[in-house]
């Protein structure tokens, strides 16, 4: 009963908010929204529209109960007629208090010709905040609780957190020994996972694994023995680091012939990684000196640094994509109101592909950018042809204005010069 209420409150906020306070013909005004989550990061959807004159948004803060936020809009410029929807996220308190908050938006903006800053302040609006309900399940063991140095102990399991927001996902960290070792962003609320963890010293390691949802964490711990290796399997590893290698060196070339800005480190890992390989396949070829041990520690950072590298390059590959679709969304807004059909269908495409970016592996990640790529030049052509079919909708407009202008004076004029003729006949 008291859910139904709060959220009734709420329906009739957004529908009747508060008098707007604008600047001109600047209005900014929030978007309403699902609930949000305390102790989450929360989306809010600014519409900003101008009808006097050409501006420059310089920023957009936020108002609300935890604080300010502010997003720098760059000096974009915004012409007459013309309207852009901002996403701003806000960081709600997990300390925050249930039901309807009220957020104000301020617009800081230039108009073209003038000096000094403007601002247009927006609607008091509220958004309905729900106390965090969050179930977590965390089922998990190693493949092996004795393993042989040089050997990745393999942890499999599963996971699932209910009560999360929808585009929030959790995370999954090993810590060795309390050493934090690896972290992986998750994909989803749920589902399966297998994770190699690299054990470099032999004897008894704690192995702990978390799952955190950014206010909490699941976790679970092993114990597990670390063997000696001996120098067959040793041989063995070093084949497949080599092999794991090739596949990092592959997959760097694709990237810089795919155009896709790799961060400069990368490059000094491949550095880093071939000498790795090197001196361990000096040791166990006796032809440095050196012991097993020696080798199968630089094997483990040789792979600790492929698997490293080949995650930034897959960040960088959805980096790129994510840019590309966020330039390619303003340009979709610019058609909001031209056409809304068409508006909306591409708004699931652009959807649709944010997915796609979001699976985005080693193994998919030049054929799927290469997807995503052409599917965004479609929008694109889309979104051009609606552009063009307005203007020369405006053009059309404009010449039958002129033709009528044109009309209207020659029958005034001749209408005059009758008139004055009649008056000199009689004359």
């Amino acid at each position: 009963m008291r859910d139904k209420l709060i959220a009734s409150i709420l329906i009739v906020l957004q529908l009747n908010p508060l008098l707007l306070l604008s600047q001109g013909g600047v209005y900014v005004q929030i978007e309403p929204r699902e609930p949000c989550i305390a102790g989450f990061p929360c989306k809010v959807n600014i519409s900003i529209s101008n009808s006097d004159g050409t501006i420059l948004l310089h920023k957009l803060r936020l108002i609300t109960p935890w604080g300010a936020f502010v997003k720098d809009l760059g000096l974009r410029e915004m012409r007459a007629g013309e309207s852009l929807k901002v996403c701003v996220v806000v960081n709600v308190s997990i300390d925050s208090l249930e039901g309807p908050n009220f957020l104000r938006p301020e617009l800081i903006y230039f108009v073209r010709g003038e000096t000094g800053m403007k601002s247009s302040r927006g609607n008091s609006s509220a958004i309905l905040i729900q106390r965090p309900r969050i179930t977590v399940s965390l089922l998990a063991s190693p493949l092996s609780y004795q393993i042989s140095l040089g050997e990745p102990l393999i942890l499999e399991g599963s996971f699932r957190v209910d009560g999360i927001p929808s585009d929030f996902y959790p995370t999954l960290s090993v810590y060795v020994d309390g050493v934090p070792t690896i972290e992986k962003d998750m994909n989803s609320s749920s589902g399966l996972f297998s994770i190699q963890v690299p054990l470099a010293k032999p004897g008894i390691h704690e192995v702990n694994l978390s799952l955190c949802y950014l206010i909490g964490c699941e976790s679970k711990t092993f114990s597990v023995l670390v063997r000696e290796a001996p120098k067959e399997q040793l041989s063995m590893e070093l084949n497949s680091t080599k092999r794991y290698f090739q596949d990092l060196l592959s997959y760097y070339r694709t990237a810089v012939n795919d155009s896709i800005p790799i961060p400069r480190y990368v490059l000094s890992n491949i550095s880093a990684i071939d000498s790795l390989i090197s001196e361990a396949e000096g040791i166990l070829s006796g032809n440095m000196t050196g012991d097993e041990q020696r080798a199968g520690d630089l094997l483990n950072r040789a792979r600790g640094f492929i698997s490293l590298s080949m995650g930034e390059i897959t960040k960088a590959y959805k980096e790129t994509l994510l840019s590309k679709l966020d330039d390619l969304r303003n340009e979709l807004n610019s058609i909001s109101k031209i056409d809304e059909k068409t508006y909306r269908d591409l708004n699931v495409s652009l959807s649709e592909l944010e997915g796609k970016i979001a699976s985005i592996s080693p193994d998919n990640a030049s054929k799927t950018y290469w997807d995503v790529i052409n599917r965004m030049e479609e929008i694109k052509k889309i979104v051009n042809s609606k552009r063009e079919s307005l203007m020369s909708d405006i053009a059309k407009l404009s010449l039958v204005l002129i033709t009528l202008l044109l009309i209207s004076i020659v029958s005034i004029t001749t209408l005059i010069l009758r008139v004055w003729r009649g008056e000199t006949s009689e004359g």
